[in-house]
């Protein structure tokens, strides 16, 4: 329990209040793209917390290596699935979404398979579901803002999702790009993203936790 305290694990508080929160979405009965979103943050905290005991404990009980890889790779293309899922049905321009989303899918299947392997990072999975959430994301705001009327954009848990993830992708998108090469050039720049990682993740899960502190008032084409 100690190695929770961690300051690197910081970001599991605001994830674990957000699964929690995310339930009302479900007792409510919240309309399908929150109730797949809920879904999204509860299966997020369930994979960070069994992808960290595994790589502390549990990987002893089956004598394998402690290399928890496999779960995050995997976790990527679940959690890629859904939040394509939730913008395809709250967003009006979704003709291509579905055709692009499951090609991604395909391809970060055989990124896990045979490119990479479940044991190394997918590198090109993350890029590509990074790329795609981004654009995904400049959709829903521009939808967003060519909306009649006033909308209390800081009530939509949606809203928060969105910003959120967005910010989340569009700066680790270039360390991403650039891994390789500060790998090679300067290992300290690979450094120096642990802690912006820190960050990042900590202020993703406490919009996950703001989001669902308002209920679905903005009007979504279902």
């Amino acid at each position: 329990m100690h190695r929770l305290l961690n300051h690197q694990y910081l970001y599991l508080i605001p994830l674990l209040l957000s699964a929690i929160f995310a339930l009302k979405a479900f007792r409510q009965k919240w309309p399908k793209p929150y109730n797949l979103y809920a879904g999204m943050v509860i299966i997020s905290c369930i994979t960070e917390m069994f992808a960290l005991f595994w790589k502390w404990e549990i990987h002893k009980s089956f004598n394998y290596s402690p290399n928890n890889y496999w779960i995050y790779n995997l976790f990527i293309l679940i959690r890629f699935g859904m939040l394509a899922t939730i913008f395809t049905q709250v967003l009006y321009r979704r003709k291509y979404i579905p055709a692009a989303a499951g090609l991604i899918i395909l391809l970060g299947i055989l990124d896990y398979a045979v490119i990479h392997g479940p044991f190394q990072y997918n590198t090109y999975s993350m890029i590509l579901t990074h790329v795609c959430i981004i654009i995904l994301c400049f959709l829903y705001f521009t939808q967003l803002l060519q909306e009649p009327g006033n909308i209390s954009i800081r009530k939509e848990p949606l809203f928060w999702m969105a910003i959120s993830i967005f910010f989340y992708h569009a700066v680790s998108l270039p360390f991403l790009l650039l891994l390789g090469f500060f790998n090679i050039q300067n290992v300290q720049l690979t450094v120096l993203f642990f802690p912006i990682n820190e960050a990042l993740n900590f202020l993703l899960c406490s919009c996950y936790l703001i989001s669902f502190l308002w209920k679905p008032q903005y009007p979504q084409p279902l």
